[in-house]
């Protein structure tokens, strides 16, 4: 009763699917988009079970949508919710970080100081991890350390790859209260000043869609992520050649045969069940009968996806 199951590697979900069924709490986490896309899915049509079997009981035998239990304990949760922890699109090392922020941004180093990188002029400079976007409790890190040194006046320059959306109001929030150690941000993807640090060329794809009879047919005719290029680093035409294969490059296919434009319902998932596994890049699945949007999302190995829709 109570207990809580850890699954670092979800793939398709079995582990939390067994655990909701039997009333655990859990916490499940992956890398793969599509991965993370086919669990919540699946968990959602479990959940739905359960809710619809739970409102058969009297209502002091329903548990509170937000708590669970172990079982025998009152029953799972009723509801869950996804986190994005990490941004894994471009992991660098902490060390070359600083580096090619140093380089970049024209900062001195302070070896000595423990918690600070170096300066910038008069500023303290902190260089946040490049393996994850700058996030307030980073800032919350670095607002204690101020606390720790009562007699520090300099302002902070933060500098960052990228920044999470809660980031920019806590900023406000701190330096208006602050006579004193005002923090700035710099984040490197996208500060024109400093070159746009990393220059992303989305993934593109060539799909086709049609209707077949009572049939909606799907085929990927091509995929390139320039991203996944520019990491081995080969140019276009020279990674054709070495890797013909474009679904060497994608990691899960999803699609939706009746997409509104806002909520994704994976009518099909194609992730394949093995490292060496390729998707298949060909689909058919039923037709709804009248005129409907289809949805493919493409999720390639670096969990950046491409969506294509058509009117079918």
């Amino acid at each position: 009763m109570g207990d809580l199951v850890l699954d670092c590697f979800v793939g398709c979900g079995t582990t939390a699917a067994a655990a909701q069924k039997l009333g655990r709490r859990w916490i499940a986490a992956d890398i793969n988009k599509g991965a993370i896309q086919t669990t919540s899915r699946r968990l959602q049509t479990i959940i739905q079970e359960q809710i619809a079997a739970q409102t058969q009981l009297p209502l002091p035998e329903l548990p509170s949508p937000d708590v669970g239990g172990g079982a025998g304990g009152g029953g799972a949760a009723l509801s869950f919710s996804l986190y994005r922890i990490n941004d894994y699109d471009l992991q660098v090392q902490h060390n070359e970080a600083v580096n090619l922020s140093v380089e970049l941004v024209g900062i001195e180093r302070t070896k000595t100081d423990p918690f600070f990188d170096g300066t910038l002029g008069r500023r303290l400079v902190k260089i946040v991890p490049f393996n994850h976007p700058l996030t307030p409790l980073d800032l919350q890190l670095l607002q204690d350390e101020l606390k720790a040194r009562p007699d520090e006046e300099r302002d902070i320059v933060v500098v960052c790859l990228g920044k999470e959306t809660a980031v920019d109001p806590w900023l406000e929030e701190y330096n208006k209260r602050r006579p004193v150690n005002k923090i700035e941000v710099i984040e490197l993807r996208t500060d024109q000043k400093y070159g746009k640090f990393f220059v992303h060329q989305p993934a593109q794809a060539q799909v086709h869609i049609e209707r077949q009879d009572t049939n909606i047919v799907v085929d990927i005719e091509d995929f390139i992520s320039p991203t996944i290029v520019e990491r081995l680093e080969m140019d276009t035409p020279l990674f054709k050649v070495q890797i013909p294969d474009w679904r060497a490059m994608v990691d899960v296919v999803l699609i939706d045969t009746a997409y509104d434009g806002d909520v994704f319902n994976i009518a099909l998932s194609d992730v394949p069940e093995r490292k060496n596994d390729l998707v298949s890049g060909h689909y058919q699945l039923p037709a709804p009968d009248a005129s409907t949007t289809v949805a493919v999302k493409i999720i390639d190995m670096l969990g950046e996806e491409v969506l294509v829709t058509a009117e079918v």
